[in-house]
């Protein structure tokens, strides 16, 4: 038995099976809460190609009923869209264990809906770091999701 976790533990620790393990980290499904009005988003990080992408799968309010809610402020054909099924983040790639270099779009209503940003994706574990910035990195936002049963 102890031989089984040391070579396991010696396998991981290979190049390429490790990194492998972590640049897969950010893929799946992830519940968003946004503490302002008590909604929680459902999102899928997905890959295309060598870059990560997200959208919308669900959204509910406090008690938990669906949200219908729809893009007002999203530039050109994604003005009046829904917001499930939309996806708002692409372009990140894989790099020291992040995902970094990608834009995201805010999808929270208010005067920042559909404004785009920076995005970096850091896993730590069962949560997920976005961290968003318009310009300088110091002067962005960053919210914390967990990952979704």
């Amino acid at each position: 038995m102890r031989t089984r976790a040391l070579l396991l533990a010696m396998l991981l620790s290979l190049p390429g099976l490790g990194a492998a393990q972590d640049r897969d980290a950010a893929l799946g499904r992830w519940l968003a809460y946004e503490p302002s009005d008590g909604s929680t988003t459902l999102v899928e990080l997905y890959r295309v190609g060598d870059t990560l992408e997200g959208r919308v799968l669900s959204m509910t309010d406090a008690q938990r009923q669906p949200l219908l809610r729809h893009c007002t402020r999203c530039p050109g054909t994604l003005r009046g869209e829904p917001l499930v099924g939309m996806r708002f983040l692409w372009g990140l790639r894989q790099q020291d264990g992040q995902w970094l270099g990608g834009e995201v779009m805010d999808l929270r209503e208010g005067l920042t809906q559909g404004l785009r940003a920076e995005a970096e994706i850091r896993v730590e574990g069962d949560h997920l770091r976005l961290r968003a910035f318009r310009g300088l990195r110091a002067l962005g936002q960053t919210r914390v999701w967990r990952r979704a049963p």
